[in-house]
């Protein structure tokens, strides 16, 4: 089995749904979160998810191929059940945009979060080291420390006002939490061959909700393949 690690870097605002239901809070649509840190994530059902369905569509997958990488759910494919035997986990942040007064804007992230990036794609090859770069696809990378907890709480990540009108009348306002564009997280994905290694690597996802709206548009890179 190979085992790819991927950046992925959203191009475009990502809303991927917590569903659970939550506190109350003036979100109303919250993104996901890693239960042990906080920060901010893509659960890996989610991201098995999209990918299967950018594979399906955008790929024209056959059905036989899509049903050995992802499984098929009873009732939604030719065989009642069947599990797939692509391994997906969750991906986890790595770099946030932050405005910057002399650029754009400039990444910021924690030696944590780099250390938990290393201890788990570790599991997999315990030759392997990420240190923080100095900069990201040209901008400058900076460790933060604690504070990009922070950074990441409710209070700080974008809140986008949505609305449905009816012949100009609001029916439906909504508040919904997003992930900024140039947001960078990683996952680690194993399979057997390399169907996906090619089918990602360099190429555009949409993941989450709200793609009529150019919401989730993410690039996928290949950052180290392990063997065996």
């Amino acid at each position: 089995m190979r085992t790819h690690v991927f950046t992925i870097t959203a191009k475009t605002n990502l809303h991927v749904g917590n569903e659970s239901g939550g506190e109350f809070s003036i979100i109303d649509k919250a993104i996901q979160r890693d239960p042990l840190t906080g920060l901010p994530c893509i659960n890996s059902s989610s991201l098995k998810g999209a990918i299967n369905e950018y594979c399906c569509n955008a790929l024209k997958w056959s059905e036989d191929t899509l049903i050995r990488l992802f499984g098929s759910d009873k009732g939604k494919r030719k065989t009642d059940s069947q599990k797939g035997e692509t391994i997906f986990f969750d991906a986890k942040l790595l770099f946030l945009p932050q405005q910057d007064e002399k650029e754009l804007f400039h990444y910021a992230t924690s030696a944590n979060a780099l250390a938990m990036m290393n201890d788990r794609v570790k599991l997999f090859d315990s030759t392997f080291s990420y240190s923080k770069p100095d900069n990201f696809n040209g901008k400058a990378v900076l460790d933060v420390g604690d504070k990009l907890t922070a950074i990441c709480s409710d209070d700080n990540l974008p809140i986008i006002a949505r609305n449905v009108l009816d012949n100009g009348e609001s029916k439906n306002l909504w508040y919904e939490q997003v992930l900024p564009a140039e947001t960078v997280l990683y996952t680690i994905i194993q399979e057997e061959g390399e169907a996906l290694e090619g089918a990602l690597n360099g190429k555009l996802v949409q993941i989450g909700a709200n793609a009529t709206i150019g919401y989730g548009y993410c690039k996928f890179e290949l950052l180290k393949t392990i063997e065996g």
